[in-house]
Order: C-alpha cells, then structure tokens, then sequence
C-alpha cells in the first residue's frame, strides 16, 4: 500500500514522500479500515515543519489523524462492525496513528459510522475540527439559551463550534472577514462581525461562552462580564490571562482535543438531522499531499482542506 512519510523537518514539497509498504492488520480491540479520505489540520503542518512532539501531541514519521472510509477487517474482540461499514474516526489522538495510507488501524472505540448526508471527502475533514468544537462547547457549558462568541467563525474549529452551539440552542455571535459573512451566516451565526472593526468588536454585549479558535485571539472587553467562560483551543499569553481574569472572567481553560467515537456517532446524529454540514475549502489527490499541507499553512483556510485516497489506483 502507498503511505505518507516524513524523512525529517522541513517544507512540505522537500521532506513529503510516499512509501510502498505492507499493510497493517487489525489487533484485538483494532479495525482495519480502507481509507477513502484525510483531514488535514494545522497540527499537521506544524508538526511536519519540526519533526518533534509538541507536549502531549506524539510526533511520528508516518503521519495523519483524521480518517474516513469503510471497515476492511474486524480484529479480536470487536463487536458491532462488518466489513463494508462505512466509518471515520479521530484516530489514537494526541498518540500517532498513521492514517496518511490507503489503509490504517483505528481503535474501535475512536470510530463512527460516517453520517449519510456527508460525502467521503466531508467525513473524512470533520472528526478533529468537530471534536475540538464539541469538547469547547462542552468545557464551556454551552447550553440552550446562552450566548455564545466564536473568535475565527470560518476556520475548521470555527465553522463546527457556530452549528454546533446552535444545535445545543445557543444564540451565537461570529468574527469572520467580511467576504465570509455570508458563508458563516449560512452556518447559522445570529450576528458576524469583521475581526478588524474594532468599533463593531467593542459594540458586542456580554455572552456566556467565547470560543477562542485563532492564534492571539482575544475577546473585547466588553463582551466578557463576569463569569464569562473563555475556552482557548491554541493558547493565550499570560499577559491576556490575566487581562480576561480582571475582567471576570472564568479560569481560562485551554483544550486539546481527544479521540472519541461516542461523541462522533453524536455528531454525525445531527448531521444526519441537516444540523451539521462540512465546509471544504480544497481537495487534493494523495500524489499532492505537500500542495494540501502547504493550502493549510496559508493560515487562509475556510473550512476544511481534505486529501483523496483510493487504494485501488
């Protein structure tokens, strides 16, 4: 089988190869899945660019974490799968997984059957993206009738924490550039707002709940009141900590996401209720894995790039 490899860090077009190699088997507890389809996220092109472990997050040579595509084989002591399944999955994250192949391993307890509303290429950009969303929501207590702001509304986190916010009956308020504002309305945001108007940031009322899905990100002053609860997924300064703390805010809680086919099959319940959809922003052959890398760390991403895998090319 063709499977992505790291030789060392460095640029995407100059360290990306593709090996033939065997394909794996499925362990006990493990399923064998044919892959149709990669996510790509920038914990990819981050860890590419070092070659190292970043805290928790293990660094390997074989890349990739998120997966779609259909069970292959059945290991010992797994129930509930046949092959032909059609499933995705966060795979083994923050632990290395290798899904960057035509074919990988995932623990059955990381996987979903793929939601029928979604295509391959959509099932298989969704499950870090939309498990980051859901374990925000979740650290932040979102729950019907709040407010809720979403800093980077048409990223990968930002466009899953809007639908899903909304499908927990929040009201939810989004930043986006202007050229978006129609897309991340469309995904169901009551109020967008341009990220550089500082008047129309400064004009936010207090919510419940700021989702913080950007790099530097922090929310204006007045929409933190206290008890606001503030859930980082990349991290503040402990000069912003402490700004948010003086202002009342919550103990900041930044969250790395986890594996978790139950909270998967959950998501892909609303997607097959028309909740949840997926926005791609490009799709790349496997042939053109360094391209795809290189579209995600143009830091311009809206929604979800995605690569294609066919294991009978």
């Amino acid at each position: 089988m063709r499977a992505a490899r790291y030789t060392e860090a460095g640029p995407a077009a100059e360290v990306i190869v593709v090996d033939d190699v065997d394909a794996p088997a499925a362990g006990p507890g493990q399923i064998l899945v044919r892959v149709a389809a990669i996510g790509l996220n920038p914990v990819d092109v981050k860890i590419r660019a070092a070659a190292r472990d970043f805290g928790p997050i293990r660094y390997s040579d074989r890349p990739g974490w998120d997966v779609a595509g259909t069970v292959d084989a059945v290991g010992a002591g797994v129930s509930g799968w046949v092959q032909g399944d059609r499933v995705f999955a966060l795979a083994s994250f923050p632990d290395a997984a290798h899904t960057l192949a035509e074919y990988a391993v995932v623990s059955a307890a990381d996987l979903a059957l793929a939601p029928s509303t979604w295509s391959d290429a959509q099932a298989g950009a969704a499950p870090l993206a939309a498990l980051t969303a859901w374990q925000a929501l979740d650290a932040a207590g979102v729950e019907e009738g709040q407010r809720v702001l979403v800093l980077g509304g048409a990223g990968g986190v930002g466009h899953f924490a809007i639908q899903l916010a909304k499908a927990r009956g929040a009201q939810v308020v989004a930043t986006a550039s202007p050229a978006k504002h129609d897309l991340v309305r469309g995904w169901g945001a009551d109020h967008v707002i341009d990220y550089r108007d500082e008047a129309a940031l400064d004009g936010i009322a207090p919510v419940d709940a700021v989702i913080v899905t950007v790099d530097d990100a922090l929310p204006p002053r007045p929409a933190v009141a206290p008890g606001t609860a503030v859930v980082t997924i990349t991290g503040l300064s402990a000069a912003q900590e402490a700004s948010l703390a003086g202002w009342g805010a919550d103990p900041i809680r930044r969250i790395l996401v986890a594996a978790d086919g139950a909270q998967l099959a959950r998501i892909a319940e609303l997607a097959e209720e028309g909740l949840v959809v997926v926005h791609l922003d490009s799709e790349y052959r496997f042939e053109d894995l360094a391209a795809a890398q290189e579209r995600v760390e143009t830091g311009r991403v809206t929604g979800k790039v995605v690569v294609l895998v066919d294991p009978e090319a």
